[in-house]
């Protein structure tokens, strides 16, 4: 299966070489894939976090998010889930990945980087 880039999905491209505008907003729209089931979708303050079901392999989501975000900055397996970690322009974003029956859950959180100190808000109070 080929990963489509959609027009929304060009528009979100655009949206984040303007990141700070895109919050400013208070309207950030994530990307996901085409045959996408959302059940979540908490979009009108950051951290913004979108949760959907996809029939998608594994392979294809994180193909797909590598074009979207760029290079994975960190990456990491635990229990069965895999977490991504990306830091396009002034965001961080990370996207979990687990399997659920014969589906894929994806969850994808983006929020503001700290650019100061380079740490997403999570992280700066530890």
């Amino acid at each position: 299966m080929k990963v489509k880039l959609t027009a929304k999905y060009l528009l979100f491209a655009f949206s984040t070489l303007l990141a700070p505008s895109v919050f400013a907003e208070n309207i950030l729209e994530i990307p996901v894939m085409d045959d996408a089931i959302v059940f979540a979708d908490f979009n009108d303050k950051a951290p913004a976090v979108i949760n959907y079901f996809t029939s998608t392999t594994e392979k294809d989501i994180i193909r797909f998010y590598k074009m979207t975000y760029g290079e994975i900055s960190h990456q990491e397996r635990k229990r069965g889930r895999l977490t991504l970690s990306f830091y396009p322009d002034a965001l961080f974003v990370r996207v979990v990945i687990s399997q659920q029956n014969n589906k894929r859950q994806v969850d994808v959180i983006v929020d503001n980087l700290n650019t100061e100190t380079l740490t997403s808000p999570e992280y700066q109070n530890r």
